[in-house]
């Protein structure tokens, strides 16, 4: 079975209609599907629109809500506490990202945090988005427990991923973005969902051997830390900085005794926004660039890139040549705008 290929304002339009049919505002929809559509069109299909059926379920049985409203608990002349119900997750981050870049314009810094969020997809795409509106953006999200902290045997921690973004002369910032496991869980999910394998050291099986099967990871919960016990460190830390300071919900509490897990809208974020401090770091980041790629290589441990890089080439790819989807993704999608007698325009 082949993937299928879609231009990018198509793969927008086809999110947006979905969401709007399903009752979320035009204001709202707008924002999730250029934020999804992004995505997919960095080739990170993970987190981009292989995340609307779920959200589409769970917006109809009234569990996510689709106009949310985010109300202020604290605010701090550079920061702020609020919160919002069960909120649809990249509608409310992309506000709380540019509500803390407001604060950095004014006040050289500014930080947000929201409880109640479902989710946010990729965080990429918060630190992004300070990092275009000229600001160094970091963004993090807490998770339900779905990953072995190092040295216990079952999920007990939250991979909590973090996001740090960095403008760039060249329109290309420098994103960092990456989970507390070895991997996100919805590049497991995906692999399983394709039959693919994945690397060794990605996760351990039920008996806690070393396994190269998505599916027998999915089935053992056990999901390695990234850096081992650096890994569980840094997730310990965020849930701290996210519910921990917003008084939200935390790994251990998401999914329980009827409240919401992270996807449902359970999670807490943080926002931070900083303003360079002058218009050295432009050349500052140049030069590191720079640097990275002149160092003699490894070939064995495969190209030297700055963070982000891999998204930005694929980005002008599918730019030129339309989004190349999964053909799992590419099939529920066509089977969701069947569903709900949506028009879905592949190329070709």
């Amino acid at each position: 079975m082949t993937g299928r290929r879609i231009a990018h304002p198509d793969l927008v339009r086809f999110i947006r209609d979905v969401l709007l049919a399903v009752g979320v505002p035009p204001h709202v929809a707008e924002v999730e599907a250029e934020i999804a559509a992004e995505v997919d069109l960095c080739g990170v299909h993970s987190h981009g629109a292989q995340l609307l059926p779920a959200l589409v379920r769970n917006i109809r049985r009234g569990i996510t809500s689709p106009d949310p409203r985010i109300e202020v608990l604290v605010e701090y002349p550079a920061s702020v506490l609020a919160q919002t119900e069960r909120g649809i997750g990249r509608y409310v981050s992309a506000t709380g990202m540019d509500m803390a870049v407001e604060r950095a314009q004014s006040h050289g810094v500014g930080a947000v945090a929201i409880r109640g969020v479902a989710h946010w997809g990729r965080g990429h795409s918060y630190a992004l988005r300070a990092a275009r509106a000229g600001m160094v953006g970091l963004a993090f999200t807490n998770a339900y427990a779905n990953f072995p902290a190092w040295g216990t045997r079952v999920p007990s921690l939250g991979n909590n991923p973090l996001a740090i973004g960095v403008p760039s002369p060249d329109g290309e910032p420098v994103v960092l973005d990456m989970a507390m496991s070895q991997t996100a869980i919805g590049r497991v999910r995906a692999a399983a969902a394709a039959g693919e394998r994945v690397p060794l050291g990605w996760g351990l099986d039920q008996d806690g051997r070393p396994t190269d099967d998505p599916r027998a990871i999915l089935a053992s919960g056990r999901v390695l830390p990234m850096g081992e016990h650096k890994g569980s460190g840094l997730a310990f830390m965020i849930d701290l900085l996210t519910a921990g300071l917003a008084g939200g919900l935390l790994c251990y509490e998401q999914g329980t005794e009827g409240r919401p897990s992270d996807s449902e809208g359970g999670s807490t974020k943080l926002f931070v926004a900083l303003r360079p401090f002058g218009d050295w770091l432009g050349e500052r980041v140049t030069s590191l660039k720079a640097h990275l790629k002149a160092a003699p290589p490894a070939p064995e441990q495969g190209e030297a890139q700055w963070p982000g890089e891999g998204s930005f080439r694929r980005r002008a790819e599918y730019l030129e040549h339309g989004i190349a989807l999964p053909p799992q993704l590419a099939a529920e999608l066509e089977a969701l705008a069947r569903e709900m007698s949506l028009t879905i325009a592949f190329a070709g």
